[in-house]
């Protein structure tokens, strides 16, 4: 692949990478051999590639599973449908929807997949730094990922902001029914939320003026080193 189609494909976890002052184009996320305090074991569970492999499915089965269904009838329903599917709702699924409503102008309706989606993309550049798959792989697998991203949105600007609110929901899985939809509302003055919007307004903008979202992409054939059963 061209080197300004690796970044794009790297631009999938650019979130991340505003979150941890990690590297826009390096296939292992950090440029320099600094310490890497998004440490796998640690934080996911992750010592070895097996592990990885298998957690990539979360791109499918992660957090945006919750409330994909809130996006969907968020873009289907009239006012009138929309309050009838709210009465039929739990306390805590209502939240949701409200939420999915508010938020569809913004990020369209692939709702929140870009939490999951930009997620593996950075575990699979730094299982890369670790050994646990070769940067041919990470490509192909990257590959995979891009055609989510690419089926679920249509610009740059509605993934991110997919990210975000997925982030969002994530930040305030933990609270209890009766805090959830004021948790929400604090999500946008959120410190760390605020830091990745700043620096992503701030230092990525001409990272991404260089890498259109319809920039063609030749994606990789799959490497035989991967398993058959791998995650595609």
């Amino acid at each position: 692949m061209e080197e300004i189609e690796q970044h794009w494909l790297y631009a999938l976890s650019a979130p991340m990478v505003a979150l941890n002052g990690a590297s826009y184009t390096a296939a292992t996320y950090f440029e320099t051999d600094v310490e890497d305090e998004a440490d796998l074991k640690k934080w996911w569970g992750i010592s070895n590639r097996q592990e990885l492999l298998k957690i990539l499915t979360m791109a499918d089965t992660g957090h945006a599973q919750q409330v994909k269904d809130a996006y969907w009838q968020a873009a289907r329903c009239l006012p009138s449908e929309w309050q009838q599917v709210l009465e039929l709702l739990s306390p805590r699924q209502r939240i949701q929807y409200q939420f999915a409503l508010r938020t569809l102008a913004d990020c369209g309706q692939g709702g929140v997949r870009a939490w999951d989606i930009g997620r593996m993309s950075y575990l699979l550049r730094a299982g890369l730094r670790k050994g646990y798959v070769s940067l041919d792989e990470s490509l192909w697998l990257h590959g995979r990922l891009a055609l989510r991203a690419r089926h679920y949105y249509n610009d740059w600007d509605r993934y991110l902001a997919g990210y975000l609110f997925g982030r969002a929901l994530w930040n305030c899985s933990s609270s209890s029914d009766e805090e959830l939809a004021q948790n929400l509302e604090r999500q946008g003055s959120e410190h760390w939320n605020r830091c990745i919007m700043m620096n992503l307004s701030q230092n990525a903008l001409d990272f991404f003026a260089n890498i259109p979202w319809d920039l063609p992409l030749n994606l990789p054939e799959c490497p035989d080193t991967l398993p058959k059963d791998c995650w595609s």
